[in-house]
């Protein structure tokens, strides 16, 4: 990747990195949500900003370095790239477009914020297994940007958001403790939207929470799975988390009380 590549579009150079397909249309919402911040207005109102391939303006280096070219602009509604190949390298391209879709990992953005309370709505109402019930958690958007400063100051707090084709699709929460005994802890609450199951998804999360934790002096991860949802509990133990013990009825669920498995993992020593 060029060092001349401004900071707020590697993001996009990412994900134009692992994409597979050989042409791929984005919406302008698609785009703000992989850079993680909005677009210029220079990009609303001109096609030549799209077109543009020449310094001193640096942002085209997200898709050129890849290989990809704008090939049709509609402004203020989507961009379409295509990859600019030679007949020379069309062995290293996919001939199809089975495996398109293509998802990166960034931390969470204060521009986020709305995007992300969505999103964990969205989840609260498809799976029993969340700690929180739809409409329960009553987190506003200027709470969360709020939370979010306070955490960089933190340094051991975050959120990873999952972007795929442009959509939030899943996120991980990282919660260090703030306690100078526990500082080498932090607990982790994973989710996953139902349509992006067995995608690799949860387990890439887990492996940049893991990335992340350690570059901050985390030596141990934490979580809660409740007892009966035995695929999580089952996807945990094949990424190395280890059974630490048992919370008897610790939670209600449809007015039956279930015990609640808690699972640690050391990432370093």
């Amino acid at each position: 990747m060029t060092k001349n590549m401004e900071k707020k579009y590697i993001p996009l150079a990412n994900f134009f990195q692992v994409t597979t397909q050989n042409e791929i249309t984005l919406s302008f919402s698609a785009l703000e949500n992989i850079i993680g911040q909005s677009l210029p207005n220079a990009a609303y109102l001109n096609s030549s900003w799209w077109k543009k391939t020449k310094p001193p303006l640096s942002h085209y280096l997200s898709w050129t370095d890849s290989g990809f070219y704008v090939v049709d602009v509609k402004l203020g509604t989507s961009v379409t790239f295509s990859r600019n190949y030679t007949r020379s390298s069309t062995s290293q391209v996919p001939e199809n477009n089975e495996n398109s879709n293509a998802y990166i990992i960034r931390t969470i953005e204060a521009s986020d914020a709305k995007a992300f309370i969505t999103l964990q709505e969205e989840i609260f109402h498809e799976t029993e297994y969340m700690y929180n019930a739809p409409n329960e958690l009553e987190l506003t958007v200027q709470q969360l940007r709020k939370d979010l400063i306070s955490w960089k100051k933190l340094k051991n707090r975050t959120i990873l958001i999952c972007i795929l084709n442009g959509a939030f699709a899943g996120y991980a929460v990282i919660h260090g403790y703030k306690h100078s005994k526990a500082k080498h802890v932090a607990n982790v609450h994973l989710a996953v939207k139902e349509m992006y199951h067995r995608q690799g998804i949860g387990k890439t999360l887990m492996e940049e929470v893991e990335s992340w934790s350690k570059q901050r002096a985390i030596t141990k991860l934490e979580l809660s799975v409740m007892a009966h949802n035995d695929s999580a509990l089952q996807f945990f133990k094949k990424i190395g988390f280890q059974h630490e013990g048992k919370r008897l009825q610790s939670i209600l669920l449809n007015d039956t009380l279930i015990d609640e498995c808690v699972m640690g993992k050391i990432v370093q020593k």
